[in-house]
């Protein structure tokens, strides 16, 4: 059964969307400066699992916290891909339900994830990802 077009998006909230799937877009292709972009200069963004790998406590901030988050990110996997499936939004909010995948060259993990993403002003402020289980 397809679902209709404002699955997920009732009041047709397009821009929060775009921007997030823009990040989304960036981080496959590693561009960090396209990411950019799209983050505030005050993001947090609370992402455990690459963060708990490299000794990291607290969230990335800020542009410099995105870069260090994308080093982090080739220092640790020697694969990584974040699958984006399922967009939801609300004025101002963007959550996004899919699947991470990654190899650190002795561990190959499949994680269902939940990334919930704060706007404002066509930016990304707050990204908090949480971890659903095995996928």
């Amino acid at each position: 059964m397809s679902r209709p077009e404002y699955y997920g998006n009732p009041a047709s909230l397009t821009e929060d969307v775009d921007v997030v799937r823009a990040i989304y877009a960036a981080f496959a292709a590693r561009d960090i400066e396209g990411a950019l972009d799209f983050v505030s200069p005050d993001c947090e963004i609370h992402v455990e699992g690459t963060a708990r790998a490299v000794g990291r406590d607290g969230p990335y901030r800020g542009h410099d916290g995105l870069r260090e988050y994308f080093a982090d990110v080739e220092r640790v996997w020697h694969e990584f891909e974040v699958e984006a499936g399922d967009y939801r939004t609300v004025p101002g909010a963007v959550v996004v339900m899919g699947t991470v995948s990654g190899n650190t060259g002795t561990e190959r993990i499949r994680r269902r994830a939940m990334w919930t993403w704060k706007l404002r002003n066509a930016r990304a402020v707050l990204l908090r990802v949480a971890d659903l289980g095995a996928a």
